[in-house]
């Protein structure tokens, strides 16, 4: 727990010092009784008002709604123009209570009126600024018991309190309220103090004195500091006169203001203003000077009503500042999958520590242990891991356990995704390494471009993208890739590469060329890896006079695809040198078949078909690119086909 005011010294021993600041943040609550105001002694509020510089300020002996208005736009609006509100006021029989609140600060949530036989206890409930859950709720009860010495008396004030605890008993022990006012009590052995301290019928309604002082502190210089009542020796105005020799004026607050978790009273800022221990049954004015506040203002305090007033400051629950989603992102398998969760406490300093653990969904996993955060300590990270040993879409809830009053138990969706490692092949449906690509035999000027066509095989949302970065040709420096070599990413479209072979001024004969393509997974992920390369096996053979049409001459492959690109129909020539099994099929640019022209037992020889731009179902395909593949026993060969409108 971290603490904003540092300049009061240890509970109620006071510093001498001229300036009191407000709080940063948090909270700063003040109890007055202001003596049967109605109006006046407008200077010397202002004064002590605008120095103690309060968020909520409690009142007694307050007359009416109009007493109320009054204070509102003469006191504190002038001090604060446009910051104050006060909440629900009734007028009972006697004086009353009000409440002064900030509400740039303060949420007014209800008030209750507890009745007695005497004057009524009034609840209000309030709620800090920038929470919402009922857990950060603030119950104040503000009392004005009764007043004076005698058995009876102390009866009475014991019957008020009994009333009091029976409405706080309603609600359930461990919540936040405090008992504010005039309390009118001589010794802490008193049984209405002793009441509210007891905890003989279970903790609900408890209260505890931050000061911790017990004694009997009417009329006794031991317990001067804490005097509050009265400032004057002098009558006037009303009131008492008798110097400071009582504590009637106090704080008492609930165990949960002080278990160091949640609203917290600070102890240390636990202030009698004005007081300053050395004026015990004499007036605040009289020598010796004041040591706490200046003259002028010890002359206000005297003035202004004969009680001082009683202030402490209040640390607020921490605030869990973090995601609601976090997307890991894509990791490839075996890779690493982690991403930082931000963790930040929004609290304004003067509050709580954030405190926190993860649990972590199947599939992921989160720092194990309790973290804490001071509001000032900025923003943690967390390291947020997936399982990556099988592919896979991967979601689930990281639940955060707070103390956070808005986030008890707050869920972060966390999602990612595992890909299996890219496929690369020659074909769409197998995989394979290694393909002949052959250009057939011809006579000069007779070769066209080959196709060398690479799949990312089943490539599918589960798998990686294909990169092929790299290819080397060797062998006969005839065949080169036309436009030269450029790296590609392959996902559900293969990627082709035209390969031409130049026949300018070759001899009759067989030339050959082996063409590499290295690949890997896409960089871009973790776990990417080298991957196997795909090697294709050029051929051509030049012979003059060939003719794919000569009855004497067996064609390996295809032969010419004219018109290509086509409109309405194109011819497709193609060779095997041996007897076997032929498939000639069509492929769109994903690897899909969309066309089987060919699919039958064939002797050797040269062979034409023809295809319309159809697929097998008769309809015509948009036009675009598409792969002529022929398979036979020693022949898988693609070439690039081309449909226009």
């Amino acid at each position: 727990m971290r603490t904003r005011h540092a300049l009061l010294g240890p509970l109620w021993t006071i510093a001498a010092i001229l300036l009191i600041a407000g709080p940063a943040s948090g909270l700063r609550i003040m109890t007055y009784n202001i003596l049967n105001y109605s109006s006046g002694r407008t200077d010397e509020f202002r004064m002590i008002l605008e120095q103690t510089d309060p968020d909520l300020v409690f009142v007694q002996e307050i007359l009416s709604q109009t007493a109320v208005n009054t204070f509102l736009s003469d006191v504190l609006e002038y001090v604060n123009p446009g910051e104050w509100a006060a909440g629900d006021f009734v007028n009972g029989y006697d004086t009353d209570n009000g409440i002064f609140y900030r509400p740039a600060r303060v949420q007014y949530l209800g008030h209750y009126v507890i009745g007695t036989a005497l004057r009524d206890i009034d609840e209000w409930t309030l709620r800090p600024v920038g929470y919402t859950h009922e857990s950060a709720n603030m119950r104040v009860y503000v009392v004005h018991l009764k007043a004076s010495q005698g058995s009876d008396n102390v009866a009475k004030r014991l019957a008020e309190v009994q009333a009091m605890r029976t409405r706080m008993e309603t609600f359930s022990s461990g919540q936040n309220y405090m008992v504010v006012g005039d309390f009118n009590i001589y010794t802490s052995s008193e049984s209405a103090y002793a009441y509210m301290l007891s905890t003989g019928g279970g903790m609900a309604g408890v209260v505890e004195d931050p000061i911790d002082t017990p004694g009997s502190w009417h009329n006794s210089a031991t317990y001067a500091a804490i005097h509050t009542q009265s400032p004057r020796t002098l009558q006037f105005g009303g009131g008492a006169n008798g110097g400071m020799d009582d504590r009637f004026d106090m704080m008492l607050t609930s165990p949960s203001l002080r278990d160091a978790t949640g609203w917290e009273i600070l102890p240390w800022t636990y202030t009698n203003f004005g007081n300053d221990g050395q004026h015990f049954n004499i007036a605040l004015i009289d020598p010796p000077d004041n040591g706490v506040v200046s003259q002028e203002m010890a002359q206000a305090l005297h003035d202004a009503s004969d009680h001082l007033p009683v202030f402490a400051d209040f640390s607020l629950p921490s605030i869990l500042v973090t995601a609601d989603a976090l997307d890991i992102g894509s990791v490839i398998v075996g890779g690493s999958g982690a991403t930082d969760l931000s963790v930040e406490n929004g609290a304004v300093d003067p509050a709580d520590d954030l405190d926190y653990t993860f649990a972590a969904p199947a599939g992921f996993n989160a720092p194990a242990g309790g973290f804490a955060l001071e509001p000032d300590d900025g923003v943690a990270l967390h390291t947020i891991t997936m399982s990556t040993s099988v592919a896979g879409w991967k979601s689930g809830d990281l639940t955060l356990t707070t103390d956070a009053p808005d986030a008890f138990s707050h869920n972060v969706a966390l999602t990612g995704t595992v890909l299996n490692h890219a496929v690369p092949s020659t074909e769409s449906d197998a995989v394979v390494t290694t393909a002949p690509v052959n250009f057939g035999v011809h006579g000069i000027g007779g070769f066209d471009a080959q196709a060398a066509v690479v799949y990312n095989q089943g490539c599918g949302a589960l798998q990686a993208l294909l990169d092929v970065y790299a290819a080397e040709l060797t062998g006969d420096a005839r065949f080169a890739i036309i436009g030269g070599f450029e790296p590609a990413t392959i996902g559900v479209s293969p990627e082709t590469w035209s390969v031409a072979f130049d026949d300018v001024g070759a001899s009759n004969g067989v030339y050959s060329a082996t063409l590499v393509f290295s690949t890997r997974d896409q960089q871009d992920l973790s776990g990417a890896s080298d991957l196997g390369d795909i090697t294709f096996d050029l051929t051509a053979t030049v012979s003059s006079g060939a003719s794919v049409n000569d009855g004497a001459l067996t064609l390996a492959g295809f032969g010419r695809i004219a018109p290509n690109p086509f409109a309405t129909r194109a011819t497709i020539e193609f060779g095997s040198t041996t007897a076997g099994p032929l498939k000639l099929q069509i492929y769109d640019l994903s690897g899909r078949l969309v066309r089987t022209l060919v699919d039958a037992r064939s002797a050797a020889g040269v062979f034409e078909a023809s295809w319309n731009g159809r697929d097998g179902h008769d309809r015509a395909l948009p036009t675009g690119i598409y792969y002529a593949r022929l398979s036979t026993p020693g022949i898988k060969q693609t070439r690039m086909i081309i449909r226009c409108q």
